[in-house]
């Protein structure tokens, strides 16, 4: 595989993870399943669109930033960028070859949400699912250009979602303002973040070392195969902007709470297939087994594995039998919210949340150090039984507050 033409990844303050200067954060096909069918779970919402432009508004100002610094000073340069972006993040193989200035045709043999998502949802589509990339398409078009971010817009032709070979998405010129990433949004410089937890085997820094040696590029066909699952190195801001732009749809129909709930069982999703492939995996019994001399060295383990997530810093701030203190500082949800909208009036971390309760009821309720195969009966056993942890959010950053605290309970 040719060397890449990419952006270099830098480490922001708090846990932060920055190519372009947009954050990236660490997620599986699974959780970009489950969180993409509860968007398009009512279509008057038209959240096609909003996946489609949350995917260009991010791609747009990474690859912009990206470009000026590695120098692609041309059409070819910058193309050469745009698709090796695409591939490194793990969202598969894009061709832009036949992108011009006024529209054209860009081409996706090989799509993260074309493919990987079938193996998530069990059974074939009936609608498409590749919406990031024609937003992605759109993005690099403009920046080979060098246009503006709104000068295009990408239309699905084919997705492999239903069955296409190669993807194909047709781009026009865009008749609607594009909106604009917040990069790494609002944070809180000042605050201290205290060590991690005390009582504990687990050396974080050791386990965040060993990970560093670990290859999280995409592969030769642009997928990251990791844990059991297939990750993305995605965009924080494009899961900010669809979830937040849902729940802002959902306003005044009565079902608020209910499409809070389904974001969290995003997260649910998400730790019982990320966390609990990592708990299973070779990596873990070589690194973070050997220092797990109680359950609660594996709830240390496993933050201090998320810690590399990008996700903010995670803190076990108490722990006891039945009940985890979780505290976040620059938690990624919340950075995003009011870097797009201002301070909220309501906790908006909803993956940490489904997170959080994830790692209890793993640990505490499934008993994941007997590796248990990680398949549908097993997660309604552990997140369905009457045994199972739930979450309250009792500070937040998205409020004002210096971090965000999750306490998980039964």
């Amino acid at each position: 595989m040719r060397d890449r033409t990419l952006a270099a990844v830098t480490q922001a303050p708090h846990g932060r993870t920055m190519m372009g200067g947009e954050p990236l954060v660490f997620h599986c096909n699974f959780y970009n399943y489950f969180l993409q069918k509860t968007l398009l779970l009512d279509e008057s919402l038209g959240m096609e669109a909003v996946i489609r432009d949350a995917g260009a508004s991010s791609a747009y100002a990474l690859l912009t930033t990206a470009a000026a610094r590695v120098h692609a000073d041309t059409p070819e340069a910058r193309r050469a960028l745009a698709s090796d972006t695409f591939s490194e993040l793990g969202f598969g193989r894009i061709t832009l070859d036949e992108v011009r200035a006024d529209g054209g045709l860009a081409r996706v043999p090989v799509s993260h949400y074309g493919t990987c998502l079938r193996a998530a949802a069990g059974a074939p589509f009936a609608r498409p699912q590749s919406y990031f990339d024609a937003g992605y398409a759109a993005a690099a078009a403009a920046v080979i250009h060098g246009l503006p971010g709104d000068a295009l817009v990408g239309q699905l032709e084919a997705c492999q979602s239903m069955g296409a070979p190669v993807g194909r998405v047709r781009l026009r010129r865009r008749e609607t303002p594009l909106f604009r990433s917040p990069g790494q949004g609002a944070h809180r410089e000042d605050a201290t973040v205290p060590p991690p937890f005390a009582d504990t085997r687990v050396d974080e820094a050791g386990v965040l070392a060993s990970l560093a040696t670990l290859n999280f590029s995409g592969n030769e066909e642009g997928l990251i195969p990791r844990f059991g699952v297939m990750l993305t190195r995605h965009f924080a801001n494009f899961y900010n902007r669809v979830s937040f732009e849902f729940l802002r749809r959902m306003a005044g129909s009565g079902l608020e709470e209910a499409a809070e709930s389904l974001l969290v069982e995003a997260g649910y999703r998400c730790a019982f297939h990320t966390f609990g492939g990592i708990m299973v995996s070779p990596e873990w019994d070589a690194v973070v087994r050997p220092q797990c001399e109680r359950w609660e060295d594996w709830v240390c383990g496993i933050v201090a594995i998320v810690n590399a997530f990008g996700w903010g810093v995670w803190r076990v701030h108490a722990l006891a039998p039945d009940r985890l203190v979780l505290r976040i500082w620059d938690d990624y949800e919340s950075c995003g919210y009011v870097g797009m909208y201002g301070r909220a009036a309501r906790p908006v971390s909803f993956l940490a949340t489904g997170g959080a309760v994830g790692i209890m009821n793993l640990i505490r309720v499934g008993d994941i150090h007997e590796q248990p195969e990680l398949d549908r009966d097993f997660y309604v056993r552990i997140f369905e039984s009457a045994d199972a942890f739930r979450a309250t959010t009792t500070r937040s950053m998205a409020r004002g507050d210096e971090f965000t605290e999750i306490v998980v309970a039964r």
